[in-house]
């Protein structure tokens, strides 16, 4: 059994518009490993998710397994992530399939967005649309080098830099955690560094359910070495389909 009230994590806003939260310590080291565990015979190439069904791409090079919600330590991962959002997410509506992820060195997972641009189908029967209304990315493993998770259009370090003095330089509290990205030689966005235990949650989904296209991110190239995350997607339900 696994006492969930009893674990304790921080949280940092990292930018309220679009809403970007890091969460230190959302799991302990035992439960990631553990998690690793209960995935890592199941691992296989990635796909991603699209209206016409489950695709392999090559922006999408890692390798990814499903997590049994029905595992008791899968289970309390879930209550915490649900319990961290609140009001945001009715207790009738429900996880994706929780997934782990698997980076070796040059693997990587090109721009992309959580959220369908077309709510999709339950497939339970009942008709009911939803979509990923919220993302969170934890970090399993961390014995790597580079292999972030950037956020080109999440500007707020930028700003931080730029209030800084003029220095250019970020605050001190995101020292080895986070960075200021860049493309095409500038400063842009916000890349998080994998650190074992802790997560980036964001959301996708404004109060209509249109998507957020500022949460555009990717998982940069592995340098040396193994990056193991975790992807909880909990779904926001709209409607019934016509």
């Amino acid at each position: 059994p696994y006492d969930c009230e009893a674990h304790k994590y921080t949280t940092e806003i990292v930018s309220l518009d679009p809403l970007v939260i890091y969460i230190n310590n959302f799991t302990s080291t035992q439960e990631a490993e553990n998690l690793i565990k209960a995935g890592e015979p199941d691992f296989e190439d990635s796909f991603i998710s699209r209206h016409t069904g489950l695709h392999r791409v090559s922006g999408r090079t890692s390798q990814s397994a499903p997590l049994e919600p029905s595992l008791p330590l899968v289970s309390c991962i879930l209550s915490r992530a649900r319990q961290f959002m609140g009001n945001m997410l009715l207790p009738s509506e429900p996880f994706s399939i929780p997934q782990i992820v698997r980076y070796y060195p040059k693997q990587r997972y090109d721009l992309h967005t959580d959220f369908w641009p077309q709510h999709q189908v339950m497939n339970d029967g009942s008709g009911r649309l939803f979509n990923r209304v919220a993302s969170f990315f934890v970090f399993l493993r961390d014995n790597c080098t580079e292999g972030e998770t950037y956020f080109p259009l999440v500007d707020v370090l930028d700003r931080d830099a730029e209030s800084n003095g003029g220095s250019g330089k970020l605050v001190k509290r995101w020292e080895g955690r986070a960075s200021r990205g860049e493309k095409d030689g500038e400063a842009l966005g916000v890349k998080f560094k994998p650190i074992q235990g802790n997560a980036v949650f964001w959301v996708n989904l404004d109060g209509e359910g249109k998507g957020d296209r500022r949460l555009v991110h990717a998982g940069l190239p592995v340098g040396e070495g193994e990056k193991i995350g975790m992807n909880i997607w909990p779904r926001k339900i709209y409607g019934v389909e016509d």
